[in-house]
């Protein structure tokens, strides 16, 4: 950063995935043309507030995201609670490239359950650590809280119209990716992941009614191009004025002009099309700002472009923004048009408006809408820009300076071709990211009925032309109902198949017996330390706390199961009690939408303590140290009995728990033998 005691502050892409004070990262889903790890493990941290090992123990899906399929998986090992949706083959892709970069985040309040907030995220960058190093990108974001649903103010409404227009955008690009996932960590009894997912939706549905008739800023191109939409929407933005200026940048322009030595065409017709709507006046001052050395069809174009009162600049980086070096090494990725008047008696930007999104200056990312072998899909904003100011002088504050807030200036000028060169032009990429023929396969540890396997999401009958390889490469003996698996539990496997279409392989995650994706290994608990992971729900077990995940434990300062402490003594039997009379205590206070996340964690958390000195200790009684946790007292209102589906996720946890501890045969505590 600047060493200019004035340095704007701005958040980066990744800052915006942090949780609002007060709140949790809970569920939310992504879009975009290409993203890798080293991004979405930083955004994952910030949006959850756990680490990679955290995430990786946990096996929760926080973040699902869909992909331009040219992008190679990311996979859940890579990223812990991320799932990358692969693209389903054998559907007719509705665009031609799947580049709108959309993020929807629901964030829970960390102790009152009713509450939230809603998290829109547009960005003309990509989901990478190229766009937090290299490029001039922008990136635009929207709350909505449910403590302002009830006001009911327009700033809400259009709030909430733009989560209502950017939630069905993603809608209805999930049938053509592969989320049978979701039916694994869902269900009857929905898991951890699934749970979240649905009440992000609700709080997105409560946004829909509380929108009314308001109308979005957000926009996509699934039905009508983005230039068909823009006029409107700008003169929505600022009551109609023609603006005198109009800068314009993108991250790629065409390829060749339509002939030699024209202009661009997708640029002229931009401008056309504003100047007919009024959105910009005859004689306005137009600039197109570029990349040097990756200009594309501009680079051939200056005096047709000066021709038509078009002036060429290269793109700026704002040393209050970027610091002094900016400049040699930020290129220009962002695409954005912006619109104002300049009076000469003002240093104000006014009526101003701003589109900035995923669409490129060219047909198929400007002119065109979604369509196959055509129009990518693509996504923005459009949104008036108040207090905006030309020039920095005395008095203005550097956040409100247009060039700290935009890569645009009004110096130098390009003047010949010479001064630029076309770069590449954007790359096609084939699919690299396609639905197997099975989703996940999940993990059963050996017992009577067979040697340790992998259970397919799909009958194995159907799946005679698809193998799964073990860790060396080598294709897995085949059983009825499974593949066996000659090793420890792996968190994901290869699998490779043949099909109409061709030869194909995958990576695929494979869940535990919890439903945890491609999570590390359970290590086990004593008593004493089960209470740690439970007393900070819902948020994740502190980290700090040394549970034997290897985040923070120290065997040589812990005391084994079962060892007699400093006093001589040991208390298996009454660290049990205290343990049931604290999860009776925590549990009963739990609100209902919390519910389902706590069984989770109970019986994840539970089972761990199989072999403890606690649980062996009511073995050798004979006894079922659990059974008061099936009381109603000891239960919430809306779980007492299994006859409604909270009751009946809780007994079924706690039927789980008491298998794995060898006590579900047993009888209760209390009762006479």
């Amino acid at each position: 950063m600047s060493g200019n005691p004035q340095a704007v502050k701005r958040p980066s892409l990744a800052q915006h995935f942090d949780a609002p004070d007060g709140h949790l990262g809970h569920f939310g889903w992504l879009c975009g043309y290409s993203a890798d790890a080293a991004f979405l493990n930083d955004a994952q941290e910030r949006f959850t507030g756990q680490t990679h090992a955290r995430r990786a123990a946990g096996g929760r899906v926080a973040l699902a995201m869909m992909l331009d399929p040219g992008n190679p998986l990311i996979t859940v090992v890579d990223v812990p609670g991320l799932i990358h949706l692969p693209v389903r083959s054998g559907l007719v892709r509705p665009f031609h490239l799947l580049h709108a970069k959309v993020a929807l985040l629901g964030f829970r309040h960390q102790e009152d359950a009713s509450r939230w907030r809603v998290r829109l995220i547009v960005s003309t960058g990509n989901w990478t650590r190229q766009t937090l190093e290299d490029c001039l990108d922008l990136v635009w974001s929207i709350d909505v809280d449910s403590d302002s649903l009830a006001a009911g103010d327009d700033d809400t409404k259009t709030a909430c119209a733009d989560v209502r227009t950017a939630w069905r955008m993603i809608e209805r690009l999930m049938p053509h990716f592969d989320a049978r996932i979701f039916s694994a960590i869902g269900g009857a009894l929905p898991g951890e992941s699934a749970h979240a997912d649905g009440q992000l939706r609700q709080w997105i549905a409560q946004c829909e009614q509380a929108a009314g008739r308001a109308r979005p800023r957000f926009i996509d191109n699934w039905d009508k191009p983005l230039l068909t939409q823009l006029p409107a929407l700008a003169e929505r933005a600022t009551g109609g004025a023609a603006c005198n200026r109009l800068a314009m940048g993108s991250g790629f322009f065409e390829s060749v002009p339509d002939k030699a030595g024209g202009a661009p065409p997708s640029l002229l017709k931009i401008i056309a099309e504003l100047q007919r709507a009024g959105r910009i006046t005859a004689n306005c001052q137009i600039d197109v700002f570029v990349n040097p050395d990756a200009c594309q069809a501009v680079a051939s174009s200056v005096t047709a472009l000066a021709e038509h009162g078009v002036t060429v600049r290269s793109a700026h980086a704002p040393e209050a923004v970027f610091g002094k070096a900016a400049n040699e090494r930020r290129l220009l990725h962002a695409k954005f048009l912006f619109a104002a008047n300049e009076r000469g008696n003002s240093n104000a930007c006014t009526s101003a408006w701003l589109y900035l999104g995923s669409g490129n200056l060219t047909k198929p990312g400007f002119l065109s809408s979604a369509k196959p072998g055509g129009g990518n899909l693509e996504a923005g904003v459009v949104f008036a820009t108040d207090q905006l100011q030309w020039e920095a002088r005395r008095g203005v504050p550097p956040e409100q300076v247009v060039g700290n807030v935009l890569p645009v200036h009004r110096g130098e000028s390009i003047e010949t071709d010479q001064a630029l060169t076309p770069g590449a032009d954007m790359p096609e990429r084939p699919d690299e990211c396609v639905a197997a023929p099975v989703a996940w396969l999940t993990w059963c540890n050996a017992d009577a009925s067979g040697p340790a396997r992998l259970r397919p999401s799909e009958p194995m009958d159907g799946l005679s032309q698809m193998n799964v390889l073990d860790s060396a490469g080598a294709p897995c003996v085949r059983r009825a109902d499974a593949f066996v698996w000659p090793g420890d539990r792996p968190r994901q496997v290869e699998v490779r198949w043949v099909d109409a279409a061709g030869s194909g392989s995958a990576t695929v995650p494979v869940l535990d017996e919890f439903g945890r994706v491609a999570a590390t290994p359970l290590t086990s608990l004593d008593v004493d330390e089960i209470w740690w992971q439970l007393a900070s729900f819902p948020m994740a077990p502190d980290d700090d706390v040394p549970d034997r995940f290897g985040e923070g434990f120290d065997p040589a300062l812990a005391v084994p199961p079962g060892v007699a402490t400093a006093d001589g003594r040991t208390y298996p039997i009454r660290q049990m009690m205290e343990l049931v009379e604290n999860i009776a205590q925590r549990q009963t206070a739990i609100d209902a939408a919390d519910w389902p996340a706590w069984c989770s964690r109970l019986e994840q958390t539970l089972a761990r303590a199989a072999d403890s000195a606690g649980v062996t200790a009511f073995a050798e009684l004979k006894l079922n140290p659990l059974s008061p946790l099936r009381a109603a007292p000891f239960r919430p209102v809306f779980a007492e009995t299994g006859d409604c589906v909270a009751g009946a996720r809780y007994e079924a946890a706690l039927t789980t728990i008491e298998q794995a501890w060898g006590v579900d045969t047993l009888p209760p505590l209390g009762s006479t033998r």
